[in-house]
Protein backbone atom coordinates (compact mmCIF):
# COMPACT_ATOMS: atom_id res chain seq x y z
CA UNK A 1 0.00 0.00 0.00
CA UNK A 2 1.19 3.63 -0.66
CA UNK A 3 0.58 6.37 1.59
CA UNK A 4 -0.37 9.16 -0.69
CA UNK A 5 -1.93 11.29 2.56
CA UNK A 6 -3.86 10.60 6.05
CA UNK A 7 -6.86 9.25 4.10
CA UNK A 8 -5.63 8.47 0.37
CA UNK A 9 -4.06 5.28 -0.43
CA UNK A 10 -3.14 3.13 -3.53
CA UNK A 11 -3.18 -0.31 -3.56
CA UNK A 12 -1.89 -1.83 -6.69
CA UNK A 13 -3.77 -3.44 -9.04
CA UNK A 14 -2.80 -7.31 -10.28
CA UNK A 15 -4.16 -9.77 -13.04
CA UNK A 16 -5.84 -11.61 -9.35
CA UNK A 17 -7.54 -8.26 -9.08
CA UNK A 18 -9.69 -8.38 -12.49
CA UNK A 19 -13.15 -9.09 -10.72
CA UNK A 20 -12.75 -6.23 -8.09
CA UNK A 21 -11.17 -4.12 -11.37
CA UNK A 22 -15.03 -5.01 -13.03
CA UNK A 23 -17.02 -4.62 -10.47
CA UNK A 24 -15.67 -1.04 -9.65
CA UNK A 25 -15.68 0.31 -13.22
CA UNK A 26 -19.41 -0.97 -13.40
CA UNK A 27 -19.79 1.15 -10.23
CA UNK A 28 -17.81 4.13 -10.90
CA UNK A 29 -18.34 4.40 -14.92
CA UNK A 30 -21.78 5.15 -15.65
CA UNK A 31 -23.11 7.61 -13.35
CA UNK A 32 -20.87 10.16 -15.40
CA UNK A 33 -20.38 8.89 -18.38
CA UNK A 34 -23.24 6.23 -19.82
CA UNK A 35 -24.54 9.82 -21.40
CA UNK A 36 -22.48 9.75 -23.86
CA UNK A 37 -24.15 6.12 -25.29
CA UNK A 38 -26.37 5.03 -27.65
CA UNK A 39 -29.46 4.26 -25.55
CA UNK A 40 -27.23 4.88 -21.84
CA UNK A 41 -25.43 1.73 -22.38
CA UNK A 42 -22.07 1.44 -21.56
CA UNK A 43 -21.37 -2.23 -21.22
CA UNK A 44 -19.57 -2.62 -24.92
CA UNK A 45 -17.05 0.51 -23.26
CA UNK A 46 -16.82 -1.28 -20.46
CA UNK A 47 -15.55 -4.63 -20.97
CA UNK A 48 -13.72 -3.70 -24.21
CA UNK A 49 -11.47 -1.37 -21.31
CA UNK A 50 -11.67 -3.40 -18.41
CA UNK A 51 -12.00 -7.18 -20.34
CA UNK A 52 -9.34 -9.27 -19.36
CA UNK A 53 -7.54 -9.16 -22.59
CA UNK A 54 -7.25 -5.72 -22.00
CA UNK A 55 -6.31 -5.59 -19.09
CA UNK A 56 -3.43 -8.40 -19.41
CA UNK A 57 -2.42 -5.83 -21.97
CA UNK A 58 -2.11 -2.90 -19.92
CA UNK A 59 -0.67 -4.73 -17.05
CA UNK A 60 1.75 -6.37 -19.40
CA UNK A 61 3.06 -2.88 -20.86
CA UNK A 62 6.25 -1.54 -20.11
CA UNK A 63 6.34 1.36 -17.25
CA UNK A 64 2.62 0.92 -16.38
CA UNK A 65 1.62 2.12 -12.79
CA UNK A 66 -2.24 0.74 -11.94
CA UNK A 67 -3.94 1.32 -8.75
CA UNK A 68 -6.81 1.08 -6.63
CA UNK A 69 -7.53 4.52 -4.71
CA UNK A 70 -8.70 4.04 -1.26
CA UNK A 71 -10.38 7.13 0.86
CA UNK A 72 -10.64 6.28 4.45
CA UNK A 73 -9.49 2.74 3.92
CA UNK A 74 -12.67 2.52 0.80
CA UNK A 75 -11.95 1.79 -3.00
CA UNK A 76 -13.41 4.77 -4.33
CA UNK A 77 -11.77 4.86 -7.62
CA UNK A 78 -8.52 3.81 -9.81
CA UNK A 79 -5.52 5.81 -11.26
CA UNK A 80 -3.24 4.32 -14.35
CA UNK A 81 0.15 5.73 -15.55
CA UNK A 82 2.55 5.08 -18.17
CA UNK A 83 6.14 6.28 -17.76
CA UNK A 84 8.15 6.64 -21.18
CA UNK A 85 5.23 7.01 -23.26
CA UNK A 86 5.81 9.46 -26.25
CA UNK A 87 3.88 12.24 -26.98
CA UNK A 88 4.46 13.30 -30.50
CA UNK A 89 5.25 16.96 -29.78
CA UNK A 90 7.61 16.07 -27.38
CA UNK A 91 9.30 12.88 -29.15
CA UNK A 92 12.85 13.86 -27.87
CA UNK A 93 11.73 13.78 -24.10
CA UNK A 94 10.48 11.53 -21.73
CA UNK A 95 6.48 11.78 -20.32
CA UNK A 96 3.92 10.35 -17.93
CA UNK A 97 0.89 9.24 -19.75
CA UNK A 98 -2.11 9.60 -17.34
CA UNK A 99 -4.37 7.27 -18.90
CA UNK A 100 -6.85 6.65 -16.04
CA UNK A 101 -8.39 8.74 -13.42
CA UNK A 102 -11.72 7.57 -12.27
CA UNK A 103 -13.06 8.42 -9.14
CA UNK A 104 -16.29 7.76 -7.49
CA UNK A 105 -19.03 10.37 -7.51
CA UNK A 106 -19.30 9.95 -3.22
CA UNK A 107 -15.32 10.83 -3.48
CA UNK A 108 -15.63 13.81 -6.26
CA UNK A 109 -14.59 17.65 -5.36
CA UNK A 110 -12.75 16.24 -2.07
CA UNK A 111 -9.29 16.70 -2.94
CA UNK A 112 -8.69 13.45 -3.88
CA UNK A 113 -7.76 13.83 -7.27
CA UNK A 114 -5.44 16.80 -6.49
CA UNK A 115 -3.63 14.79 -4.22
CA UNK A 116 -3.16 12.02 -6.75
CA UNK A 117 -1.85 14.53 -9.55
CA UNK A 118 0.59 16.36 -7.17
CA UNK A 119 1.62 12.54 -6.22
CA UNK A 120 2.07 11.58 -9.79
CA UNK A 121 3.94 14.40 -10.81
CA UNK A 122 6.63 14.54 -7.84
CA UNK A 123 6.75 10.55 -9.44
CA UNK A 124 7.44 11.66 -12.42
CA UNK A 125 10.04 13.80 -11.94
CA UNK A 126 11.52 11.33 -9.86
CA UNK A 127 11.81 8.82 -12.72
CA UNK A 128 13.44 11.89 -15.20
CA UNK A 129 10.38 12.36 -16.71
CA UNK A 130 10.25 16.00 -18.09
CA UNK A 131 6.32 15.82 -18.91
CA UNK A 132 2.61 14.69 -18.17
CA UNK A 133 -0.02 14.40 -20.67
CA UNK A 134 -3.18 13.17 -21.14
CA UNK A 135 -6.29 12.72 -23.31
CA UNK A 136 -9.64 14.41 -21.36
CA UNK A 137 -13.14 14.69 -22.87
CA UNK A 138 -13.56 18.07 -24.75
CA UNK A 139 -17.11 18.41 -23.51
CA UNK A 140 -15.94 17.24 -19.57
CA UNK A 141 -16.03 21.01 -18.16
CA UNK A 142 -15.16 20.32 -14.72
CA UNK A 143 -12.33 17.69 -15.85
CA UNK A 144 -10.66 20.53 -18.01
CA UNK A 145 -11.42 23.04 -15.37
CA UNK A 146 -9.18 20.44 -12.93
CA UNK A 147 -6.37 20.37 -15.43
CA UNK A 148 -6.10 23.65 -16.74
CA UNK A 149 -5.83 24.78 -12.88
CA UNK A 150 -2.68 22.21 -12.83
CA UNK A 151 -1.00 23.90 -15.43
CA UNK A 152 -2.07 21.52 -18.67
CA UNK A 153 -2.53 23.05 -21.75
CA UNK A 154 -4.53 21.72 -25.14
CA UNK A 155 -2.03 20.48 -27.37
CA UNK A 156 -4.03 19.24 -29.86
CA UNK A 157 -7.54 17.62 -30.37
CA UNK A 158 -8.83 13.93 -31.81
CA UNK A 159 -12.18 11.98 -32.35
CA UNK A 160 -12.88 9.01 -30.94
CA UNK A 161 -14.12 6.37 -33.18
CA UNK A 162 -16.25 4.39 -31.17
CA UNK A 163 -19.85 3.50 -33.07
CA UNK A 164 -21.77 3.02 -30.38
CA UNK A 165 -20.93 6.65 -28.78
CA UNK A 166 -22.71 9.70 -29.53
CA UNK A 167 -20.85 11.87 -32.48
CA UNK A 168 -21.23 15.09 -30.06
CA UNK A 169 -19.09 13.92 -27.34
CA UNK A 170 -16.50 11.93 -29.44
CA UNK A 171 -14.24 15.08 -29.37
CA UNK A 172 -10.84 14.67 -27.43
CA UNK A 173 -8.27 17.02 -26.19
CA UNK A 174 -4.43 16.23 -25.92
CA UNK A 175 -3.21 17.73 -22.89
CA UNK A 176 0.18 18.54 -21.53
CA UNK A 177 2.04 19.58 -18.63
CA UNK A 178 5.61 20.57 -18.42
CA UNK A 179 7.45 19.65 -15.42
CA UNK A 180 11.43 19.76 -15.52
Amino acid sequence: MITISENIQLAEITINDHKKLMDLSRKIYPPEYRHLWKNNDCVWYLNRCYGLKNFEEELAELHSNYFFVYYKSKIEGLIRFVYNKPLDMFSEKSGTYLHRIYLSQDSQGIGIAQKLLDWIEQKSKENDMRFIWLEAMDTKERALQFYKKNGFKISSTKRLNFELMLHHYRGMYIMHKTIS
